[in-house]
């Protein structure tokens, strides 16, 4: 049985996704999937050559107890290998396979912790799971894997077509999963509700379908349990007799007829359900009334949005907005400087290795906190994105490109911004996120073609639009509405749709693709808000990742969070912590609240601590140490010129995550502060009980 087991879970549709998003190193040199590509390999990621060839032997082997045994093998010899993830998913299968189904489940864990967005291996988990009488663990990993299959897009490797076929099967499989589960818990209703759906996703799926007859007996239905059963058996697989079994029973209650029993089961037929289509999109166009709209009834907290980062994100041509230094004397590699001529902004840039200077004007500022970058409009409507952007840290220019892409992308080159590199292009590269409904206008997809309501992020982005609303107070005719309409009352919403509107822009992972009308970063017809299909995170660079897992870039900010317990079990928010239009915007950029009192944030939901915080903290009162945040959101994120914090806050110091791979790969509150102390003096701390601050 479990060969079989392995069999089904290892399909060759399944084999082919773990090539596709195994085998292959992540073919993006950039910060997002789509950059420049390579056709390096996952071996081409090992420098040794011995741990390459034992790589290699894991992987090769189809074995499932050799292969098993060559990676718990490979583990103990390269502990700190990149591919410790790729290696515990292969001993996980492998061990499945040889019928170790609880080593299995262990070694799966281990490569979850590295990467939890790992679908087709919650799939596994939540199939032996349920096998093994885990409905918890089962109902878990089979829910994340329906969350994260989704909305995902194919991986970079593989064409879409065979990417739906394999995402069904995976969503069959773990929807069946929370079949059983809802059986085992006499959920019957519940049960064949999800197992209807699994066999839909994946008529092959036999298990499904038998605990389907198994489900409807238990309802006594036993006339629609019967066509079923008689599928797997007729199957001759591993469930065909239990099936027969069944069946017979079934058949043995009937009243009394000359049919014989193998008559009965040849003349039921069993038909696959027919998927629904999509609901049709029925309701009105959205309707926007644009953000000045909003300052008549709130002007207070229209004057505070004023003031905020997201509203100045992208703005055109004030002198008064500028903070660069337009003074010409700091040149960037010496191809690029920027000049102040009669009061106007420019930006030259050397042509080609001559001593030819081009001049551009600046059309555009974009940013304002810690950085601004300036555009210029080219005459078919396009805007080209300087390389150079002006860092208030450092008060000086950056070669931004270089900073953000690989070595070698043409975007780096300076004297290659005459050509207008595609991914200079403001309108497909930065507007998704940085300015309010961008559209394709007439369906053309051309960035010149590309229009937007407003610059910057405005009201309704975040609150949907809301003309309707505003004509309803102008008229005076007042009438309550749902919590999904706008405009939205984030107080009033599910944390789900909460943290989503804002990872319209703060998730790296989303894929804001056209609708049919143009429509970019919002809907114009059905719901205001958009759900945007997603990368798979395996799409991605190892070097978005540290080795053990978190993210090193800010921008997967939302990826983050959406790991934390706060969100999965809590229902903390984004606006639990942030309020995105504060009355401090200029002394507080990244909007918090309770600046003040930073722990608050924290204990207004863990308030046990609030009273004696440093039988927690261990540090005394007051001190950097002593906020919530200094443990568990570290400043370890790379936020470009400066080290942001973590936002999977259930961060815990893990000291033999740093024993094994070092503080650069793998960053620990406690010895980032203390790093004259040693992992020993950290496992001690970390296992110390409660005392006196430290």
């Amino acid at each position: 049985m479990a060969g079989s087991m392995f069999n089904r879970l290892l399909s060759p549709l399944l084999f082919t996704l773990l090539v596709a998003i195994g085998l292959r190193a992540a073919q993006n040199v950039g910060a997002s999937p789509g950059g420049s590509q390579t056709t390096a390999t996952i071996f081409d990621d090992i420098t040794d050559a011995r741990e390459r060839r034992a790589f290699r032997e894991v992987w090769k082997t189809s074995e499932p107890s050799q292969q098993r045994d060559l990676a718990i093998r490979f583990v103990q010899q390269y502990s700190r290998s990149t591919l410790l993830k790729e290696v515990y998913e292969l001993a996980a299968r492998a061990s499945v396979g040889a019928g170790d189904l609880a080593g299995g489940v262990e070694w799966a864990k281990r490569c979850l912790r590295l990467m939890p967005e790992n679908p087709s291996l919650l799939v596994m988990v939540a199939d032996v799971a349920a096998k093994q009488h885990e409905p918890e663990l089962a109902e878990t990993s089979a829910r994340d894997a329906i969350r994260y299959l989704t909305h995902a897009e194919a991986p970079s490797a593989m064409p879409p077509e065979q990417w739906t076929a394999i995402r069904n099967e995976l969503r069959g499989t773990a929807t069946g999963v929370l079949g059983r589960v809802a059986a085992l818990r006499g959920q019957y209703k519940a049960a064949e509700q999800s197992l209807l759906t699994a066999v839909t996703l994946n008529p092959r799926d036999l298990e499904a379908l038998y605990i389907l007859g198994v489900v409807r007996i238990a309802e006594r239905d036993d006339g629609n349990a019967a066509a079923p059963l008689a599928h797997v058996m007729r199957s001759h697989g591993p469930l065909s007799e239990p099936a027969r079994s069944l069946l017979r029973q079934v058949f043995d209650r009937r009243p009394p007829s000359d049919a014989t029993f193998e008559d009965y089961a040849g003349s039921l037929k069993w038909t696959p359900p027919t998927p629904v289509p999509a609901a049709a999109v029925t309701s009105t166009p959205a309707r926007y009334a644009g953000s000045i709209a909003c300052r008549d009834c709130h002007p207070a907290v229209y004057r505070k949005w004023q003031a905020t980062g997201m509203a100045k994100m992208l703005q055109p041509y004030r002198a008064a907005d500028i903070i660069g230094d337009f003074s010409g004397t700091q040149t960037v590699s010496g191809s690029v400087r920027a000049i102040l001529v009669d009061g106007k902004h420019f930006v030259e840039i050397r042509k080609g290795g001559g001593n030819e200077w081009v001049r551009y004007p600046v059309d555009y500022t974009i940013g304002s906190k810690w950085q601004q970058a300036y555009a210029t409009r080219l005459a078919d409507n396009r805007l080209l994105v300087f390389p150079i952007q002006y860092s208030r840290l450092r008060s000086a220019w950056v070669n931004y490109w270089e900073i953000v892409d690989a070595r070698g992308s043409p975007r780096t080159a300076i004297d290659q911004f005459h050509q207008v590199p595609a991914d200079t292009v403001y309108q497909s590269t930065c507007a998704p996120c940085h300015t309010s409904q961008l559209k394709f206008e007439n369906g053309v997809s051309a960035p010149g073609a590309a229009t937007f309501r407003e610059p910057g992020i405005n009201c309704e982005m975040c609150h949907g639009p809301s003309l309707s609303h505003v004509e309803r107070m102008k008229s005076g005719f007042r009438t309550s509405r749902a919590a999904a309409e706008p405009p939205i009352d984030f107080k009033r919403i599910a944390p789900e749709q909460s943290a989503a509107i804002c990872a319209q822009c703060h998730a790296q992972s989303a894929v804001h693709g056209a609708e049919t009308g143009g429509a970019v970063n919002y809907s114009e017809g059905g719901e205001w808000y958009r759900t945007y299909s997603t990368h798979l995170l395996s799409d991605f660079p190892r070097a978005a990742f540290f080795r053990d897992g978190r993210f090193r870039a800010t921008t997967f900010i939302s990826e983050a969070f959406a790991r934390s317990q706060c969100f999965r079990k809590g229902g903390a928010t984004c606006v639990s912590c942030h309020d995105p239009h504060p009355s401090d915007a200029a002394a507080n950029p990244t909007s918090l609240k309770f600046t003040g009192e930073p722990n608050e944030m924290c204990v207004q939901c863990h308030a046990d601590f609030r009273e004696a915080p440093v039988r927690h903290t261990r540090h005394a009162p007051g001190t950097e140490a002593s906020h919530c945040v200094s443990c568990h959101m570290p400043r370890i994120v790379d936020a470009l010129l400066f080290k942001a914090r973590s936002h999977q806050i259930d961060d815990v110091p893990d000291q033999a995550m740093t024993a094994r791979f070092g503080n650069d790969d793998s960053p620990n509150a406690c010895s980032s502060c203390h790093r004259d102390r040693d992992a020993v003096w950290l496992q001690t701390q970390m296992t110390a009980r409660a005392g006196s601050p430290k």
